[in-house]
């Protein structure tokens, strides 16, 4: 198990330069000049965008720039925002907790629907349950993120009163507030991330309840919670996790249409406040921190495909 983990880890290197290049390459790319949008659009004089292009390193060769990127990000320093002077760590710091909050609540709730209708439908394939599965995965391809926390926001805010619509409260401030204003998000994204999660969980553990070593352990007289459990469910649970782990970039992405939905100042409304003002340096700290916890999140799923399957280990 070391000798995986360490060749996991040795494999994290690449992939964040990797990941360092096509930040910086897509930020360099956005249409427009940094420098004239900072010193106040067209309109500025030459001499004060010379001045602004000097102090973004913009003057500088690419590849000097994008060494100074990924030299002052593992120092930690990001930049500053020339739009609010503060220094981009400092703006991670306060929107990305309530990001983080959303898309961990949201994973929660997608394993607690996936979980049960996955195993019940694999179960008792054809019955209610089954079709019950069915129509959580259909809704959660089928409806978009922010038409279905409109509705739930319809139902559960407007109509009952019984939670809040839009606004965030920190957790150190109110916990039971904070779980609250996240409640409506994150079943919200939970609906969507647990369509996939239950059709993987439902064929993987189908597939297994039909298989000979199945039928040998139901023979022998094994309980069926220890044939389910002990070893079917254990196998199933692979491309389960393996879909987790795919998933996370896709819950991320999926945070800037619901932290707008519900007016959350997470990542996503600042990345997008960011590409309205040309606010490079929070445009480029707010994709690189993005872009390292989904490859931190993929090592993780790794290690719990590992742990699940040793087969994986001795590879």
């Amino acid at each position: 198990m070391l000798r995986f983990i360490g060749r996991r880890l040795l494999f994290l290197v690449p992939q964040l330069l990797l990941a360092a290049l096509v930040v910086f390459a897509l930020t360099s790319l956005l249409p427009g000049d940094a420098a004239i949008a900072r010193a106040g659009g067209e309109t500025a004089t030459p001499e004060l965008i010379a001045q602004y292009r000097a102090e973004l390193g913009l003057d500088q060769p690419l590849h000097i720039r994008f060494f100074d990127f990924v030299s002052n990000a593992v120092a930690g320093n990001l930049g500053v925002s020339f739009s609010t002077s503060e220094p981009v760590t400092e703006i991670l710091a306060r929107k990305a907790p309530v990001t983080l909050s959303l898309v961990l609540l949201g994973f929660i709730i997608a394993i607690l629907i996936a979980l049960p209708l996955g195993i019940v439908a694999a179960l008792h394939p054809n019955g209610w349950v089954d079709r019950l599965s069915l129509a959580v995965a259909t809704t959660g391809v089928a409806i978009p993120n922010f038409w279905f926390g409109l509705i739930l926001v319809l139902i559960f805010s407007l109509s009952m009163g019984w939670l809040p619509a839009t606004g965030y409260v920190s957790a150190t401030t109110n916990p039971w507030q904070w779980f609250l204003h996240l409640l409506l998000p994150a079943i919200t994204l939970g609906h969507a991330l647990a369509a996939e999660l239950t059709r993987q969980l439902r064929a993987a553990l189908g597939d297994h309840l039909r298989r000979d070593y199945v039928r040998t352990m139901r023979a022998a007289g094994l309980s069926e919670r220890s044939v389910v459990g002990k070893h079917a469910l254990r196998s199933a649970l692979g491309p389960a996790v393996t879909t987790l782990g795919l998933q996370v970039p896709i819950a991320i992405g999926s945070c800037v249409v619901i932290e707008a939905v519900f007016n959350l100042p997470g990542l996503g409304t600042q990345m997008v406040q960011a590409v309205f003002s040309r606010d490079i340096q929070v445009l480029q700290g707010v994709v690189l921190f993005t872009v390292v916890l989904v490859v931190i999140a993929s090592f993780f799923a790794d290690m719990a495909y590992a742990l699940i399957n040793p087969k994986v280990r001795a590879e």
